[in-house]
Parts: C-alpha cells; structure tokens; sequence
C-alpha cells in the first residue's frame, strides 16, 4: 500500500492492492534476486517470466524505476567500455553521453555522483511515460533501458506506452500482479499484529 501511495503521490494515479497476504517471519538481502543494469531483454523476460509476468508486465515494471537515481558505477561502461570494446555503447544518444561523461569521469569515484534514470527534468519525479519516450529517443541510462526501445519483442509495448497507450492502468495492473508473486498461503509466514516487524 505504500508502493501504491508513492505512486499515486508521483502522478502514476491509483490502483487496488491485494491486502491480506501473510508475511515472512526471515528477510535476507542475500536472498534477493536483482537482475544486472546489463541483463539482455532476453534474459529478463525469462527471469520476469519465471514469476509468472509477461514481457508487457515487464516493459511496465522496469519504466516505474525512472522516479530514481543511479550510480555513475552501474552505467559507466556503457560511456567507455561497452562490451568491452574500448568505445562507447553507440545505441546512446551522443549529448546524453557528454552530458553523463562530464557527470562520471573515467577513472573517478564512479559511486561519488548519480544521475536521474529519466532525463526529462520535467517528469524526473513523475510516474509517467516519459520514460518510454526518452528510451525511443535512445536516451535510457542503463543498458536494460535502452535494450527495450531497441529489441522485437518489446519495441512495440514501448512505442504504444510512449504514444500515449493509458500508463496508469497498464502500470497498476503489472504491480497488482507483481504484488501476487510467492504469496505465502496456509501456514507459511504470519499475520502480522504490526506491519514493520514480526510477531
């Protein structure tokens, strides 16, 4: 519910949660699954896959992270080494690239800056399709980003979200099943008398 009301907050609109669910009674970074910036579409649509989510879902999914920041460290080879050739990745657009170099210089502390993921200043704190309309213009900051604009499969779930195909409901109907992923049923985990810890 608060992911909901963040959302909401940012101007991605409203969507219904699934309450009642059970919660873990352990919770261990180690046992988090995070993909690469670097994971090919390919790849992510099977890991999406696995938990049940269509590539649509995905598409959708990955365009909410855009209201964020990230490090120069998880991008910079796309700006002096992209698949280790020595070059810049060519797919970025090249003033999004001279504008990023002069934030993350090679060789500094590549963890020091960070950079808004949705270079549209104007929405860069809005849940919206802008994210989709800077990736079409070859403008997404990590490579999964830009890999979406450019790949078969979800090319066209990108160019009918950047055209103005309604975000908010797509968006709200990824999280909810997003939201359904492993749920705990039976006697796996507990209710919880307060939300932020265990009984």
């Amino acid at each position: 519910m608060a992911t909901r009301d963040a959302v909401s907050l940012g101007g991605g609109g409203r969507y219904t949660v699934q309450t009642g669910r059970r919660d873990g009674t352990v919770s261990l970074a180690g046992d988090v699954i995070m993909p690469a910036s670097s994971i090919s579409v390919t790849d992510s649509i099977k890991v999406f896959g696995e938990k049940g989510l269509s590539p649509t879902d995905m598409v959708y999914l990955l365009g909410d992270h855009t209201i964020g920041v990230a490090r120069c460290s998880t991008f910079q080879d796309r700006l002096y080494n992209f698949q280790n050739t020595g070059e810049p990745d060519p797919a970025m657009d090249s003033t999004l690239r001279d504008t990023l170099i002069a934030r993350c210089p090679q060789g500094s502390d590549s963890d020091e800056n960070t950079v808004d993921l949705d270079q549209n200043a104007s929405s860069s704190s809005t849940v919206d399709n802008s994210y989709y309309q800077q990736i079409l213009s070859n403008r997404g900051i990590l490579q999964i980003d830009q890999e979406l604009a450019l790949d078969q499969w979800t090319r066209p779930t990108v160019d009918a979200i950047a055209q103005g195909l309604d975000f908010t409901t797509g968006f709200g109907e990824a999280m909810i099943k997003l939201g359904a992923v492993r749920v705990l049923t039976g006697e796996q985990g507990e209710i919880r008398r307060f939300c932020n810890r265990k009984n």
